[in-house]
């Protein structure tokens, strides 16, 4: 609070509001929170292919198909054999739904078994394959 003058009269408080604690407070929590937020992303290490692409929307919410280097798929944390991966992803009410995957394969796969994955998928009656990689690391 500050003493104000009434044309010379007696001082007296001035009541004001005081919003910069709060504002130091909010900034505080704001840098917490960007620092904390890419340590709390869970998940598996994927070998990915490195490219320059466009970034993707967040897939968290879609329906994610990964391959491991070993050949083996996952929907989710689910192994899927290969012969019924085409029976799993008929079965699967938000694929169906959404008609869109998102496919992370390691780049040790070889060629042929990612496409072979993937005619998988478009037999499936999936139309919307969205390959995902990491980004290009700069040379220097």
């Amino acid at each position: 609070m500050s003493m104000g003058v009434n044309g010379g009269k007696k001082r007296r408080p001035i009541a004001e509001i005081n919003i910069t604690p709060m504002v130091d407070i909010m900034l505080v929590l704001l840098i917490i929170f960007m620092v904390a937020a890419p340590m709390i992303e869970q998940g598996v290490d994927l070998d990915l292919p490195q490219t320059e692409t466009i970034p993707i929307e967040n897939p968290k919410d879609k329906f994610i198909l990964r391959i491991f280097k070993n050949e083996k798929i996952f929907i989710e944390k689910t192994e899927i054999p290969l012969k019924e991966l085409e029976t799993k992803l008929k079965a699967n009410a938000k694929l169906q739904q959404d008609r869109e995957l998102y496919l992370y394969a390691s780049q040790r796969l070889s060629y042929g078994y990612v496409v072979r994955v993937m005619a998988i998928v478009k037999k499936a009656g999936v139309p919307k394959i969205n390959l995902v990689t990491d980004p290009l690391e700069e040379e220097g």
